[in-house]
């Protein structure tokens, strides 16, 4: 026989002494790449399930969409979702943090099994993965051995990843103080009995279960397909619709088809096959389904599209000065210091471009003065060189006057002595 109590005392201590620091998204990462060096042994352990009748067949393919779809969260554990200075120049602002442990309550579903493990670990929760039946149990409990290996390897107990077949769900589901929060996932009256029996909130999902208004024929061989692929699909007709099914609820119009879905539904997928456009917007509007289609198989993927923010807490958070010295006696470290600082990283990183690129600039303007200053020294040189030049040039030209004067002198005349007293007042 199970022992509750010891299953609850185990997850508690197994998310108590979770490190903080230690990093979800790296812990999610080996898990999923240990699944898939493990593919042989779990299609050997899924074959068991599916030889008893006691499972479906697993498909890869829907653990690399959960996997992609975990990829895309990011950080949330200990996440600063607003922080600023009141008018008094305190800080207040919000942070995330763990619920404790979470209870999730399903119908065997390998899917739906790892996809609210590796939530839990991303937000630090201990998971109780509890079933009524043994449904997919060979491959559900080897998937969860190999997930204890990982948290093991990270200095993590095992026990926060538990998996529990109990029928007890009343004697489970009344400790308030043990369990923070349950998933329900299943139908309407799977639903309901949990919602009676618990003593905390519960997160309703209709994962699997669907909907069908038909009040048009014309895709009605389509329609025999799909309720032929699956057995939970809840089927209303328009009264005087002919349909070849069994099984089904009559109603009156399109008014009570929405009421009658509304109340019975598991809250998934819903289809209506109409050809009157103005009940097809009536359905899609009124309908309170997480996916609603017209003319079209409410069949989609099986996903549990729980949100992580329900795995979350939401703390208010209050503190005078924390960046001061001056707190007297209440010096402790402000729980998201660490965090505002992050959060304001970016600023203070345009900030520092800011002052750097005003630095550059000042440095351009005294490096364009100095090649300005540079240049008018260098004017003034040139000036001076031209003027040198000028005057070199008009005394060559008086040098080659008096050469040509005195050369031809003596070259037709002689030397005389007349010629030389004349070239040296020439000279002079």
């Amino acid at each position: 026989m199970d022992n509750i109590r010891e299953i609850l005392c185990n997850a508690t201590m197994a998310y108590t002494n979770m490190d903080i620091n230690v990093d979800g998204n790296k812990i999610v990462q080996n898990i999923l790449s240990l699944i898939q060096e493990d593919k042989t042994n779990i299609k050997e352990a899924n074959t068991i399930d599916v030889k008893n009748n006691n499972g479906f067949e697993i498909d890869f393919q829907m653990i690399d969409k959960i996997k992609s779809k975990i990829e895309s969260i990011g950080d949330s554990y200990r996440k600063v979702v607003s922080m600023s200075k009141n008018e008094n120049n305190y800080l207040e602002g919000k942070q995330t943090d763990n619920l404790g442990t979470v209870c999730l309550m399903y119908d065997g579903n390998t899917y739906c099994l790892l996809e609210m493990v590796l939530k839990s670990i991303l937000t630090h929760n201990s998971i109780i993965i509890t079933s009524e039946s043994n449904y997919m149990k060979a491959t559900n409990e080897l998937i969860v051995i190999l997930i204890q290996r990982i948290l093991k390897a990270y200095g993590i107990d095992k026990n926060l990843v538990q998996i529990l077949y109990t029928t007890r769900l009343e004697e489970l589901l009344s400790n308030s103080i043990s369990i923070n929060k349950v998933i329900a996932v299943g139908n309407k009256n799977f639903q309901e009995k949990i919602k009676k029996v618990s003593k905390v909130e519960v997160i309703c999902k209709g994962y699997s279960y669907f909907d069908i208004y038909i009040e048009d024929v014309t895709n009605l061989s389509f329609i025999k397909k799909i309720v032929e692929t699956e057995k939970n699909i809840e089927i209303y007709v328009k009264s005087g619709i002919e349909v070849p099914f069994e099984d089904y609820i009559e109603v009156a119009d399109i008014e009570e088809a929405i009421a009658q879905i509304n109340f019975n539904t598991s809250g998934y997928s819903s289809s209506i096959f109409t050809d009157n456009s103005k009940n097809a917007s009536e359905f899609l509007r009124e309908v309170k389904t997480e996916n609603i289609s017209v003319n079209s198989s409410p069949l989609i993927q099986n996903i549990v599209d729980v949100d992580i923010n329900h795995l979350l807490m939401e703390k208010n958070m209050f503190y005078p000065n924390p960046l001061t010295k001056e707190t007297g006696k209440n010096k402790f470290e402000f729980p998201t210091e660490r965090a505002i600082l992050e959060k304001n990283k970016d600023n203070e990183i345009i900030e520092e471009i800011q002052n750097e690129n005003s630095k550059l600039k000042e440095e351009n303007i005294q490096i364009q003065q100095e090649n300005e200053k540079q240049l008018e020294e260098k004017n003034v040189e040139l000036d001076e060189l031209k003027k040198q030049l000028y005057e070199s040039q008009n005394l060559a030209k008086k040098y080659m006057s008096i050469f040509r004067k005195s050369f031809f002198s003596r070259l037709f005349t002689g030397l005389k002595k007349e010629d030389i007293e004349k070239d040296t007042k020439l000279l002079s």
